[in-house]
């Protein structure tokens, strides 16, 4: 398992940002993080990111043979349409194909109707995949198990809002003797009914987002800040959705919040019993 990129949308440091956030990272060298995406093994990834070119290239990590996609949502930095319109150039003998792609039904209504604009421009790419049996779209329904790359999935919608209506789907995978692993991103505090909804599943590895880190976020905040994700975790484990003894990894962090990797990580250890840890861009977890 394969962290490509463990940044926000913003990256960090941001680009085109001379806060005393980025501007410390560069003095210092700080590690840098793409756009949060995952590579779970060489068939299954989580998001698709306009990054995950770049990381593969840098990690030395194949797409080649990657089958599923599981989109979280159709934001910009999670769902990279000019990447996929890239299958069009890669050596058709390579790869298993259709790569399939899960997203929600919004998201996919979303999608919809991008197609249907930028066709008068020619921009087709993605239907023409589609007619080649290379690429395929399923819709992901909340709250309800499906099989896919090989496994059983729970689909969670989140509050965290995309494109017209369109909400986060975090994403319970059910990987059998490998254990369960609960992909939470983006995302903010569960409601009772999440909560309740992943009653017992007994997670054995949280993924979940960080994106505001030193920062106060509302109860309400479709992101989520160090002292939330606290919470967080200790709700999931009263209600046993994820194990005492659980792996926990922190992603999607952004340079908004003035937390370095090592500040970050001293505030999970200080505040947190569980096994939390700050993760970066290249991580291997097995």
């Amino acid at each position: 398992m394969l962290f490509l990129g463990t940044g926000a949308a913003e990256l960090f440091p941001n680009p085109y940002c001379d806060c005393e956030v980025c501007q410390r990272a560069r003095r210092e060298g700080a590690i840098p993080r793409k756009r949060s995406a995952l590579l779970m093994n060489e068939t299954t990834m989580v998001d698709f990111g306009p990054d995950v070119f770049a990381a593969s290239q840098e990690y030395n990590a194949s797409l080649a043979q990657v089958q599923d996609v599981f989109i979280t949502h159709t934001h910009e930095d999670h769902f990279s349409i000019a990447n996929i319109e890239a299958m069009t150039m890669a050596n058709s003998r390579l790869g298993h194909f259709p790569v399939r792609f899960y997203v929600s039904e919004k998201g996919l209504a979303w999608l919809d109707r991008y197609r249907e604009a930028v066709k008068a421009v020619g921009l087709n790419a993605m239907t023409q995949l589609e007619e080649m049996g290379r690429l395929e779209f399923h819709a992901v329904k909340p709250y309800q198990w499906f099989e896919a790359a090989g496994m059983r999935v729970f689909a969670i919608e989140t509050n965290h809002r995309a494109h017209e209506g369109e909400k986060a789907i975090n994403y319970l995978f059910d990987r059998g003797e490998k254990g369960k692993l609960l992909y939470a991103c983006d995302t903010g505090l569960y409601s009772k009914e999440n909560l309740e909804a992943l009653r017992g599943q007994a997670a054995d590895m949280l993924i979940h987002e960080g994106t505001l880190g030193s920062l106060h976020a509302e109860k309400d905040n479709g992101h989520m800040s160090a002292e939330n994700l606290v919470e967080q975790v200790e709700n999931l484990m009263a209600v046993n959705a994820l194990k005492a003894d659980a792996r926990i990894f922190v992603t999607h962090i952004n340079q908004v919040q003035t937390f370095s990797h090592e500040e970050y990580q001293r505030y999970m250890s200080r505040y947190s019993q569980a096994n939390i840890v700050v993760a970066r861009d290249g991580m291997c977890v097995f």
